[in-house]
């Protein structure tokens, strides 16, 4: 959830064919099975990314299926399927469906370029390594579906804008006009109603009737936890297990109270360093300081020269106060920046350029996400206008943002382009139903952070009550996307698809104690050595030497 580009919230294939991907799934065969009758098919095709024979066996599709349900023999859409096969199958566990990368509109990075192991290693101990297949999707209209429904104006005008000293209220000008001629564009191919959770949820079952499953465990992280929630609510017979990661609940309206949780984010992030002595002795007074520091950048402008991926070129990004708060949340998603965020802001208040690595690494990373051309953030809007704006009191939500001071100032900005956005997207609103708690009988598990700039663990910890059946897992000191953090979260995770009804608290606190006295050690380790580096620099003449890598920064205990 809200990791959108900047704007929507916060703001040729070459094949490279192994023979692995090229045969026919014996449990898919679309031509022979009554489904054909629903105007759905499961196309088998030879991978698209190259794999090697470190991979299990993979195979590669795309699912065909009605842009309008209510419409079926009218436009057809497609979204990918890879599906990866257990090393030693278990019949008795039935695939794990990773619902996508949230956002929503965020690729899974299935693209040929993008596509690596990390797409089933990170997933490993508790699918293929276990005995259960796992079967990975990008969402209609985000990343290699078809249609990708990306705005490719708002790419090209950003790519413009962030290199030039704009006011908030002329890059908002900037940025509504790339929405007008996004949605005029894509309009005209692609019925923008039509890409919502209902409807992925739809889609997913018609996936499983193809698949010949009866039932499916799902796996979702951020928005698309929304869409498992949803799949459980409207298929609840199809729905074996849950496994939440960093949730999103329907009835929790995140735009009404966007400036509170955003301004709780920055706190967050300053606290990490000033409930700590060491930290807090070396940078005091931080919060004061970053105030002073968006001040002073909305009066003057500062050009960072950066790197990402999009770009063979440095580029100029020209930091002001509110782009400085947008880079920052952004960052916040990520546990690891919490100990670069004192640095940042010490570089930053510096006018020279040493001490400013950590604010161009945040920045390269906001601007992969805002240059990213398989980010469907068309289809994104298209959630938010369906099944969260109409139930957003804005006056209520402007008035509660005044409050929040100059950091929250970006936000402020935000509400009333989000409006606007729903404005020209001009689709129905969803139902009261889309609003409300989703109480699914289905064994769910629950992974949030502390840490999390999306929603406060107080707030989670309250939604999820509504479950009638699930199991809580808090890890304090984790931001965003739990299971990549941790691999105790992985193997709870995997343990709880083997055993939905065993509680997994206290293995996973034993384990997740190992972790972090291991991150600790390693800590030191690198400590250590980077101090002996040190001192032999001080000793010896230089000497070429390889970059030591980053200390690993301290994650949280479960609680």
């Amino acid at each position: 959830m809200r990791n959108f580009r900047p704007l929507s919230a916060l703001l040729c294939f070459l094949c490279l064919v192994l023979s692995a991907c090229e045969r026919s799934d014996p449990d898919a065969k679309p031509g022979k099975n009554k489904e054909s009758k629903s105007h759905t098919r499961l196309i088998s095709k030879p991978c698209w990314f190259e794999t090697d024979d470190s991979w299990p066996f993979t195979q590669c599709f795309m699912m065909e299926v009605p842009e309008d349900y209510a419409h079926p023999t009218r436009r057809k859409i497609r979204f990918p399927v890879i599906r990866f096969r257990a090393k030693e199958p278990d019949a008795s566990k039935p695939p794990l469906l990773h619902l996508g990368a949230g956002g929503p509109g965020a690729s899974m990075g299935l693209e040929p370029e993008n596509a690596s192991d990390w797409l089933w290693l990170n997933y490993a101990a508790m699918t293929v390594e276990d005995g259960r297949d796992l079967i990975v999707i990008d969402p209609r209209g985000t990343g290699m579906a078809r249609p990708r429904l990306t705005c490719s104006e708002f790419i090209d005008d950003a790519q413009t804008a962030f290199q030039r000293k704009l006011s908030p209220e002329e890059e908002a000008r900037v940025f509504a006009f790339s929405m007008e001629r996004c949605y005029s564009r894509l309009s005209k191919g692609a019925d923008m109603a039509q890409y919502n959770s209902t409807v992925v949820a739809r889609d997913v079952d018609e996936l499983r009737k193809l698949l010949k499953l009866d039932e499916l465990d799902l796996y979702g992280v951020s928005y698309s936890t929304r869409y498992a929630l949803t799949y459980a609510r409207d298929y609840p017979e199809s729905v074996r297990a849950l496994v939440l990661n960093s949730a999103v609940f329907p009835n929790i309206a995140y735009t009404q109270q966007l400036a509170q949780d955003s301004l709780a984010a920055y706190e967050r992030g300053l606290k990490h360093c000033t409930e700590d002595k060491k930290c807090n002795s070396r940078y005091p007074d931080l919060r004061r300081r970053l105030e002073n520091l968006v001040q002073t950048l909305d009066e003057e402008p500062r050009t960072i020269h950066i790197k990402h991926r999009y770009s063979k070129q440095t580029y100029p990004f020209v930091l002001n106060g509110q782009r400085l708060l947008r880079v920052l949340f952004q960052a916040l998603y990520n546990e690891n920046f919490y100990s670069e965020l004192p640095k940042m802001i010490e570089g930053l208040e510096s006018s020279g350029d040493e001490g400013l690595k950590p604010a161009q690494k945040a920045i390269g990373h906001f601007m992969e996400i805002v240059l990213d051309p398989y980010f469907g953030d068309a289809a994104g809007v298209s959630h938010f206008c369906y099944e969260e704006a109409p139930f957003v009191d804005f006056d209520q939500a402007r008035a509660s943002a005044e409050n929040t001071g100059i950091l929250g100032g970006a936000v402020r900005s935000d509400l009333s382009l989000l409006q606007l956005q729903c404005r020209i997207w001009a689709i129905p609103s969803a139902p009261l139903l889309e609003s409300e708690a989703i109480e699914t009988p289905a064994p769910v598990m629950v992974l949030h952070g502390g840490l999390d700039p999306v929603l406060a663990a107080e707030d989670v910890d309250a939604a999820r009550k509504a479950l009638p059946n699930h199991q809580w897992l808090l890890f304090p000191k984790l931001a965003h996307d739990i299971i990549s953090a941790s691999s105790c979260a992985e193997k709870a995770a995997g343990r709880f698809l083997d055993n939905p009804l065993k509680d997994q608290t206290q293995a996973t606190m034993a384990c997740r104690e190992q972790e972090l006295a291991e991150q600790e050690a390693n800590k030191e380790e690198d400590q250590q050595a980077e101090s002996s580096e040190a001192e032999n620099q001080t000793s010896e003449p230089p000497v070429a030497s390889p970059t030591q890598p980053p200390a690993a920064s301290e994650s949280g205990q479960l609680n």
